[in-house]
């Protein structure tokens, strides 16, 4: 087996080569690093490495196992980690050039947790400054490439971290996500992507620097090539008194789902919906029901709940607003820039009213998800779109069948997990005309991860993995 091959295996089959002997930890290793070397050039994910430890951690992981013994389930798989996220030894910076030379003084609690399951990190990938982009580019470290077309955006904030797992330059890695920042780079990639229920994984050590506490809507989760991948992962790193309810399901039949494909508040490209509605069908023949989709209307108002709670939670590493903007805003301008310096003088009282509007839509879907286990969703309105690192976010545009139309009203299916603690899983269907991956998006009930994954899975059994077709490995159907 070729060394590039190895390193785009699935993490689960490379798991189960290294657990044989078949492959060591140290070949794995350095299968990853010559694709590091290979690709990071033009494409730019990986920004900070350690590779001597890393190398250090690979010989000790083979000397354990010819002992006898295991680390733990990801025994030698290699990794990568997002910026943001603390690691002794490498910065920290949020893409902010005055953070540039931060360097956290302990490990995430995520970082301790990979590390004892037996896993290698060796280097972190880029992001957006403060993660507040949808694509990924800072003034310290530069823009990240998408692999399937380098003119295009790889998404944000997680896009360094895809593109490093999509490329084989590391088996697993792991994002943050306050409003697609992980579904959103798996979908331009081709990948698979786990948006956790709030409070599985600690967010201990994902705090930008001289900040402490959680943020509202942050989650951690693991980015993979496959579900299957993101099932290996995701039990070493949610909080150890955490319990997610496992499932027995065993078969699509299993399960019953709802299907959104409309965006009842912006525009969506004709050839998403249509690969999505493909992608509904293979899934209805080989078994899964349907289901009546959840009302729209406690949907919408929960979804406005939440965008003014994401925007206030997002709105802190910036400082005080832009006095002009809060202008625009008080004499009724509702630009994105204005809604942002708004949500930055939200009172304590006004976000409490928020709370309880994004609860009652938060018991909507308690209730909804009652009588069907899921619900698919597109994860984007778009494929990967073209750089746009010239204009500020709220300025940005995407073509959506040929109209350009602002990129912030985009956040309709993003915005459905987030406020609302659910879990979302994005993972590819196919490839659109253009040639570049579509993903769905999966939505299950609160602490519903297991059950998202399974069903994940299977469906993937149906969809098969479009990422083959990246670098011609592997077979695609």
């Amino acid at each position: 087996m070729r060394a590039n091959e190895l390193a785009v295996m699935p993490a689960a089959d490379q798991s189960r080569l290294l657990t044989s002997g078949e492959v060591s930890a140290r070949e794995l290793l350095d299968a990853c690093l010559e694709q590091y070397e290979t690709h990071n050039p033009q494409l730019n994910a990986v920004v900070v490495t350690d590779i001597e430890k890393a190398e250090v951690a690979a010989t000790n992981a083979d000397e354990v196992h010819a002992a006898g013994r295991s680390l733990g389930p990801l025994h030698g798989v290699p990794m990568t980690i997002k910026d943001s996220i603390d690691l002794v030894g490498m910065p920290s910076t949020w893409g902010d050039p005055a953070h540039a030379e931060y360097h956290p003084g302990e490990d995430a609690d995520v970082v301790r947790q990979l590390r004892a399951a037996g896993a290698v990190i060796y280097g972190k990938t880029n992001v957006p400054k403060h993660l507040g982009d949808w694509q990924t580019y800072n003034e310290i470290y530069g823009r990240t490439n998408n692999p399937w077309d380098t003119s295009r955006s790889a998404g944000g904030s997680s896009g360094g971290s895809a593109v490093s797992v999509a490329t084989g330059m590391a088996s697993l890695d792991v994002g943050s996500d306050i409003g697609g920042s992980i579904r959103w780079p798996a979908n331009y990639t081709g990948l698979a992507g786990l948006k956790t229920s709030f409070g599985l994984i600690s967010s201990h050590g994902h705090s930008f620097p001289g900040h402490e506490g959680t943020v509202d809507n942050n989650v951690l989760g693991p980015i993979a090539r496959t579900v299957s991948d993101l099932s290996l992962a995701l039990p070493v790193m949610w909080q150890p008194f955490m319990c997610p309810p496992r499932t027995a399901k065993a078969s699509l039949a299993d399960f019953t789902v709802g299907v959104m494909l409309e965006n009842p508040l912006g525009a969506q490209d004709d050839t998403v919906t249509a690969a999505l509605t493909n992608a509904v069908e293979l899934l209805a023949d080989a078994g899964m029901r349907i289901a009546e989709p959840p009302a729209m209307d406690f949907v919408l108002r929960g979804h406005h709940a939440g965008m003014e709670i994401g925007r206030a939670a997002a709105s802190g590493p910036d400082g005080p607003p832009d006095p002009d903007a809060l202008a625009r805003y008080d004499d009724g301008e509702r630009d994105y820039a204005a809604l942002m310096a708004h949500a930055s003088r939200v009172t304590y009282r006004q976000w409490i009213d928020l709370n309880n509007e994004r609860e009652r839509c938060r018991l909507g879907w308690r209730d909804y998800f009652a009588n069907a286990d899921l619900v698919i969703t597109p994860v984007a309105p778009t494929t990967a779109p073209p750089h746009d690192t010239e204009r500020p976010f709220g300025d940005q545009t995407v073509l959506v069948n040929g109209e350009e139309r602002p990129v912030w009203e985009q956040w309709f299916w993003a915005g459905l997990a987030n406020p609302t603690y659910l879990p979302a899983l994005a993972m590819p269907v196919g490839l659109a005309p253009d040639g570049l991956p579509v993903g769905m998006q999966i939505l299950g009930p609160f602490m519903g991860d297991l059950l998202t994954l399974r069903f994940g899975e299977l469906a993937e059994e149906v969809l098969g993995r479009p990422l083959d077709r990246l670098f011609g490995a592997g077979t695609s159907r």
